[in-house]
């Protein structure tokens, strides 16, 4: 199936597309890329019946039409894909939610490589699956690190985080801990970025504006919303916190880390893939301490330290290094 030497790459996006853009864009270099752009039919009676038909149908037709196709989350549409007769080789890259959502559906004997973004993960893949895995490889996600750099920045005691406002990032729980920093004189500020809630926790962002309130923070608490340009907000920031009870790896700390940020990590599975122990806190009184400690530094350890956040997302979650060896393994495949 190739065409003087360029391979049939089909993708099939399941979710977002921002994680893989710069993969993508490095295949369509070298081979024959499209996506899967199934199309449905508008029918009342029976229209969800008939379109389940004619995604699979649509589905089968896009395996058998490309060399390798590659599957962006290992969710439903893979399900749909593993189950069938196979009809053509699989890629997959499982991120996150899909360990508790769809891993247990899918028919790994059928998946012919599994790219996953952490070893945590991986693990817990192992745990779901009904048949294991044919073959897997812990991937880290990549930071373009031109994109995201350092720059000079004078202590201003910014505590900076950046998320969808949502119950798992616990950014409640970080405003209470901003609450006990300032009853004890520390002068510290909170900046969120990102999306307030969703239509599934439409009360979460209603109940951080009254508690915001409450402690009489409005001054203290800064939310800023979908910011266009991160690159210049972590720019403003001096300790970024992840303070998340589940991640993939979090994207928003690797970016924070290849900016220079000063960075710390609630100890959620994963944690310990991206930032030294001396970085990850357990309890609150885990994290005001390591805030205090840091903001007592003189100002060229602080320096060193913004450096060191900065070298370990060069040595780990350099984007270019992430393209590679995940196209290494398309490649492979469609060559196979």
């Amino acid at each position: 199936m190739e065409v003087h030497g360029v391979s049939k790459v089909g993708i099939v996006m399941d979710g977002s597309d921002a994680f893989f853009r710069p993969i993508e864009a490095a295949l369509r270099q070298r081979h024959q890329v499209s996506r899967f752009q199934p199309r449905f039919i508008y029918a009342p009676v029976v229209g969800s019946r008939l379109n389940r038909l004619l995604l699979k149908l649509q589905l089968a037709h896009f395996l058998r039409a490309h060399d390798v196709v590659f599957f962006e989350w290992a969710s439903s549409l893979l399900v749909l894909a593993s189950n069938m007769r196979q009809i053509g080789r699989i890629v997959t890259r499982l991120h996150s939610f899909e360990v508790v959502t769809a891993a247990h559906l899918v028919n790994w004997a059928h998946v012919n490589e599994t790219i996953v973004v952490s070893r945590h993960m991986y693990r817990r893949l192992l745990d779901v699956a009904v048949v294991p895995p044919l073959s897997v490889h812990a991937i880290h996600s990549g930071v373009d690190l031109g994109r995201y750099r350092p720059t000079p920045r004078t202590f201003a005691y910014r505590i900076g985080m950046a998320c969808r406002v949502v119950p798992l990032k616990r950014v409640y729980e970080a405003i209470l801990t901003l609450a006990e920093l300032r009853k004890q004189g520390q002068p510290f500020t909170l900046h969120i970025a990102g999306k307030m809630g969703d239509k599934y926790n439409p009360r979460y962002a209603l109940a951080l504006e009254s508690l915001v309130t409450k402690l009489n923070l409005t001054d203290y608490v800064t939310f800023y919303g979908h910011v266009d340009v991160m690159q210049g907000w972590f720019g403003q920031i001096d300790i970024f916190l992840s303070n998340s009870y589940w991640e993939s790896l979090g994207m928003a700390l690797l970016e924070a880390m290849a900016s220079g940020c000063y960075c710390l990590s609630h100890c959620r599975d994963g944690a310990e893939e991206v930032l030294p122990s001396d970085n990850i806190f357990t309890t609150d009184a885990d994290l005001r301490a390591k805030l205090l400690a840091y903001a007592a530094l003189p100002q060229a350890q602080k320096q060193h330290e913004q450096e060191r956040m900065r070298a370990i997302a060069e040595e780990r979650f350099d984007e270019q290094r992430m393209v590679r060896q995940i196209i290494d393994i398309i490649e492979t495949e469609a060559a196979g």
